[in-house]
């Protein structure tokens, strides 16, 4: 991309270093724990039932539910709205703990009525403990908001490879001690504590009694964020929600698992961005070629890194399961794989909700995201006549559609054309596909008969290796493009 013209050499020079410095640290402690974490997620399955992970799977629901509601947009109006002053923190500061004392009031509220529901009597002393956590994470939204701001990037990574590193230790020991679903819960809590007494360790607000006046701007944006995030919750975790009122409890259990598996690492290269992006975009918000450049870059680089992931862990979900879970896990197989495809495609697009916040077209995203919550639910309830696989087919019908509706959206506030951003797409796309076909071949003519750990390690390995050398191929003019680029900013040169 060429210099922009609202946004002075020198300053996007500096954009550029702080956004490479984000990504290295993020990368550094979210891919760091997520083996530690796989590790943790395949022991502690080994040991546990389905039905402990259903258990949990059917308490996220709602618990996702409240966690969106007792933050309330709040930590993206942070971000966001740079004009805030520290008195106006400190109200919001103050307001997101009395939300949080809300969400674990309500949880306590709604544990038993909920167990009811999803006729699962273990579930209401769980929702209570769980609940705590609202509490908790409201006394570090608006302090972690601001370090994110303020592109405090190593102090992000710290906390979350704190956490990463501690919690499947505490989950594990739970299991092996035979406290089942209660190991999961309580490394959620645990996990709750660490994440805000290291935040306000590094970064404390007063609380202060807020007053409508002096947040009332702030209210008025998150509440497009909040009712967003609503309907984007309850599709989100629609499904878990339709799965564990319509199928077994052993069912919901496989789901999950397939979930978790298919998703973990599509999401730890998406929540690296994450932690990036929102601070990244508000920094150039009101300049709209830099908005331009930055999202076609990180749109590149999630596609390298995202789609052969997702195509590679559904060609060896079989292999997987069988090799890692164990053949009572079978169920996961075919949910695996399509969710692995899902997810892949979902990683794009979560760019375009930050480009929308960043331009405070929140309105617009709040919308979409309420026709795509009723739409896709009434998929899950039509797919879950078919089991977890209906279920996770439901995903790949709806959501790519409404995708192309919030990138229309996009693509209109960037004045961004269409094949600008497929050709940024490209080389993700290039290899990807080479490398699904190399794969499929090769199980296919060469190794049907082999013993599924065999079969892959090598399905990896062949596969990562079309997928390198296709890139090199036929994208290595771009490659290079990219190691001179990172050369200059490292250096501190004209990018």
């Amino acid at each position: 991309m060429s210099d922009t013209a609202g946004t002075a050499p020198s300053t996007r020079e500096s954009l550029d270093r702080s956004a490479l410095r984000g990504v290295a640290w993020a990368s550094a402690a979210k891919w760091s724990t997520q083996i530690f974490a796989w590790v943790g997620t395949v022991l502690v399955a080994r040991i546990l039932v389905p039905s402990d992970i259903g258990l949990l799977t059917t308490a996220s629901v709602f618990v996702g539910l409240v966690m969106i509601l007792s933050e309330f947009g709040i930590g993206t109006a942070v971000i966001t709205m740079r004009e805030l002053e520290s008195e106006s923190l400190a109200q919001l500061n103050g307001f997101s703990v009395m939300l949080g004392i809300g969400g674990t009031l309500l949880t306590a509220l709604m544990a038993y009525p909920l167990g009811l529901f999803f006729r699962a009597p273990e579930l209401p002393p769980v929702l209570m403990l769980v609940g705590l956590t609202f509490l908790i994470h409201s006394l570090q939204t608006v302090p972690a908001a601001l370090l994110r701001r303020e592109l405090q990037y190593r102090t992000i990574a710290m906390v979350d490879v704190t956490r990463g590193l501690i919690v499947p230790c505490i989950t594990l020991a739970g299991a092996l001690l035979g406290m089942r679903y209660w190991a999961l819960a309580v490394g959620n809590v645990i996990g709750a504590c660490i994440t805000t007494a290291m935040t306000l360790s590094y970064r404390r607000v007063p609380i202060v009694w807020p007053r409508a006046k002096g947040i009332e701007s702030v209210l008025h944006f998150s509440r497009d964020v909040l009712f967003g995030r609503l309907a984007w919750i309850a599709y989100q975790d629609g499904d878990f929600a339709v799965a564990g009122r319509r199928l077994p409890m052993s069912a919901v259990g496989d789901y999950g698992m397939a979930w978790t598996l298919a998703t973990s690492p599509i999401e730890k290269v998406t929540m690296v961005l994450a932690d990036v992006t929102p601070a990244l975009f508000s920094a150039v918000q009101n300049d709209r070629p830099s908005l331009r450049r930055y999202f076609l870059l990180l749109s590149e680089a999630l596609c390298v890194i995202t789609f052969p992931a997702a195509v590679g862990l559904a060609l060896v979900s079989a292999d997987l399961v069988a090799v890692a879970l164990g053949p009572k896990w079978v169920g996961a197989v075919a949910p695996l794989a399509l969710l692995a495809v899902y997810a892949g495609a979902r990683s794009v697009s979560m760019l375009f909700g930050h480009v929308l916040n960043a331009t405070r077209e929140t309105r617009f995203a709040m919308w979409t995201s309420i026709v795509l919550a009723i739409v896709i639910i009434i998929g899950f309830i039509i797919g879950s006549a078919w089991g977890p696989v209906g279920i996770a087919s439901a995903w790949l019908i709806v959501h790519p559609s409404f995708s192309l509706v919030t990138f229309s959206r996009v693509r209109r506030v960037l004045d961004l054309s269409v094949w600008t951003y497929l050709r940024a797409l490209r080389m993700g796309l290039d290899g990807s596909l080479i490398m699904a076909a190399t794969i499929l071949s090769f199980q296919h003519y060469l190794a049907a008969d082999w013993q599924p750990w065999t079969r892959l390690i090598m399905s990896i390995a062949i596969g990562a290796s079309a997928f390198a050398a296709a890139t090199f191929l036929i994208h290595g003019a771009r490659l290079r493009e990219i190691v001179a680029w990172l050369k200059r900013v490292r250096s501190g040169g004209r990018g």
